[in-house]
């Protein structure tokens, strides 16, 4: 069943509405599998312990429950109001109507509540005297702990070692992960270029942003990478097969042709006409491709990338629409050789946090 509580209708059982009391009573109940959805302090920790509570009171052992979350404070957060409920409750000075009180909010009819109010005052001693605690665990110490209790056969067949540390924050390694990726970059001409070409093109602290976002989704990469869509799933543009980059059309007659007429055309225009004809023909002067197209990009364009207006043309309106079509395959170009340098950068750091986890876990077994 899906529960959620609403400003519109106050609170919804399957998307119908329903008294506040009817929502907890489905929510807070473990014999129900319950789906709850709420913003940010709504109370949904507050449910979710008082289902645990609830399934104890049914005869749950502790060692039964299990509760995962995804941070290590969310999960204190739960033990401390589980632990403080059962302090509170089984305290001798809590009044009998406290007990009534708190289980008929966690959607115990009150007859029943009247009853099990004495099992609650005694559930804190129950569990003392069971010597065992109510699971409750980050996905990552879960994981962990199925890990440890696995048969060495299959952490083999796995690659995994048979004592490992967990690493729920990565901050803590980030430094250490960061310098075994450096020294490799340095020691690899390859990665040394694709380093310097990022950093130059954008700057050494957006590079180390980019290269942390590889690392936080390093499952979906590694996924991505094993499937074989990784390098491609930045594409190169539809261009000429021969063509080493879509600004070598410039060279090529055709072009030069183009520029030459637009430029002659233009030169028996206004002042501004006649700057964009002189921006031309220094264009046409350049045998490399990268600086002919930016000549004839600025003759042709505005600073904003907009076409200049310099008269009424069919070539000039002709010429701007090609160089624009060339300039935005230009722009999926660089794209994609950017995409392979972060792709060749990013296999390189996550393979320097694998060493690093390896580490830790060797330190931690010696």
């Amino acid at each position: 069943m899906k529960v959620t509580p609403t400003t519109a209708a106050a609170y919804l059982a399957d998307d119908q509405p329903v008294a506040r009391a009817s929502f907890y009573a489905i929510a807070c109940d473990p014999r129900q599998s319950v789906v709850v959805e709420a913003c940010a302090g709504a109370g949904k920790t507050w449910m979710l312990v008082s289902r645990i509570l609830r399934a104890l009171l049914a005869g749950a052992e502790p060692h039964e429950i299990l509760a995962i979350t995804f941070t290590r404070k969310a999960a204190g957060e739960m033990r401390e109001r589980l632990n403080d409920w059962l302090r509170e409750f089984g305290a001798p000075q809590t009044p009998e109507s406290v007990r009534i009180e708190a289980l008929v909010q966690r959607g115990v009819p009150l007859s029943e509540a009247t009853a099990l109010a004495p099992q609650l005052a005694s559930l804190r001693e129950r569990l003392l005297r069971g010597g065992r605690s109510v699971e409750i665990r980050t996905f990552h110490a879960w994981f962990s702990q199925l890990l440890r209790a696995a048969p060495l056969e299959l952490l083999n067949e796995l690659g995994l070692q048979q004592d490992m540390a967990l690493i729920e924050d990565l901050d803590d390694h980030l430094g250490e992960v960061f310098r075994r990726f450096h020294v490799a970059v340095l020691a690899e001409p390859a990665l040394r270029d694709d380093y310097f070409a990022l950093t130059a093109q954008r700057g050494r602290s957006q590079l180390r942003k980019w290269l942390i976002a590889a690392l936080d989704k390093r499952v979906e990469f590694e996924l991505a990478d094993e499937a074989g869509v990784l390098e491609a799933s930045v594409p190169l543009p539809v261009m000429d097969s021969n063509l080493a980059h879509p600004a070598h059309a410039l060279l090529g007659a055709a072009w030069h042709d183009s520029l030459r007429g637009l430029a002659i055309a233009l030169a028996r225009g206004n002042a501004r006409a006649q700057d964009a004809a002189t921006g031309l023909v220094l264009a046409i002067e350049h045998q490399d491709a990268a600086a002919r197209y930016a000549r004839a990009w600025a003759a042709l364009f505005t600073d904003k990338g907009t076409p200049r207006k310099l008269g009424d043309l069919a070539e000039l309106a002709r010429t701007q629409d090609e160089l624009a079509a060339i300039g935005r395959q230009i722009q999926q170009y660089e794209a994609h050789l950017e995409h392979l340098r972060m792709v060749r950068l990013a296999r390189s750091l996550l393979a320097e946090f694998a060493n690093c986890c390896v580490g830790v876990a060797s330190q931690r077994c010696q």
